[in-house]
């Protein structure tokens, strides 16, 4: 019997394309994200989408493309093994050079395996099975199986490197935040205060956040209250008041492998 084991993903979409509201058929959901597995050849068996809507609300997922593929390094990685970008998140794929990177494909089709609206502040979709026959009513491809990073290309010794990009295919709409920062942040505290929203309903341990103006503020430790919200390290940029707060990873990937 083969290893069975769990990664999480959670690709970050560019706060211009958020803001912007549709991100429509055939353009990038979001680019690269990397995630590390076991050294050597994986299975993929099983995926799990977890979604924010918009200021966590509930959302409605629509269908989209996963790509996985290996990295290399090229002149834009700075040494690191990493696939060339697909292009702007939110609008069409229009930079080459990571096709022969490519390792599978999964069509996600959220007919039938969605919509869990009753959990009104967010959603899952469980697309179906992969890596072998579909049962009845899996109407997701299983074709995306065998997957292998480059050697040693991990975080730690033993581990192996893979990444994960999508290509919607069908319309995809947060919108703009409400969310504010309500007192200046700092870059000596890992403190965020927040108004307009409540922040333990809209974020969670995770969550990436920049400002409006793409400013990086970190990575949310926890959520304190309605209003504070903890980073896991000290606030990367002075965003002022008044300022609009994204999830900027309103997407987490759950993705099952066996080995």
């Amino acid at each position: 019997m083969g290893k069975y084991f769990q990664v999480e993903v959670k690709p970050t979409i560019d706060v211009a394309a958020l803001a912007a509201g549709n991100i429509t058929t055939a353009e990038v959901l979001f680019d690269w994200a990397s995630f590390d597995v076991p050294k050597g050849a994986v299975k993929l068996i099983g995926i799990t989408v977890l979604y924010r809507g918009k200021n966590g609300a509930d959302y409605t997922p629509t269908d989209f493309e996963l790509f996985f593929a290996k990295g290399e390094k090229h002149p834009n990685s700075n040494g690191v093994l990493t696939p060339i970008t697909l292009g702007d998140d939110g609008a069409a794929v229009d930079t080459p050079g990571w096709f022969h990177l490519l390792q599978g494909k999964v069509f996600v089709d959220y007919s039938g395996h969605g919509n869990d609206a009753d959990l009104i502040y967010g959603n899952i979709l469980t697309p179906g099975r992969y890596g072998g026959r579909q049962g009845a009513g899996d109407a997701s491809n299983s074709g995306c199986s065998i997957l292998q990073g480059e050697p040693n290309s991990g975080t730690n010794v033993g581990y192996d490197k893979l990444y994960v990009s999508s290509v919607a295919q069908g319309t995809h709409n947060w919108g703009a935040s409400t969310m504010q920062v309500s007192t200046e942040t700092a870059t000596s505290t890992p403190i965020v205060i927040v108004k307009t929203l409540d922040a333990l309903t809209s974020l969670g341990p995770g969550d990436i956040l920049r400002d409006e103006d793409n400013q990086a503020l970190g990575t949310v430790k926890t959520v304190d209250s309605a209003t504070q919200v903890t980073l896991e390290e000290n606030c990367a940029s002075v965003s002022t008041v008044n300022k609009l707060v994204y999830n900027t990873t309103p997407i987490t990937l759950l993705l099952s492998f066996e080995q």
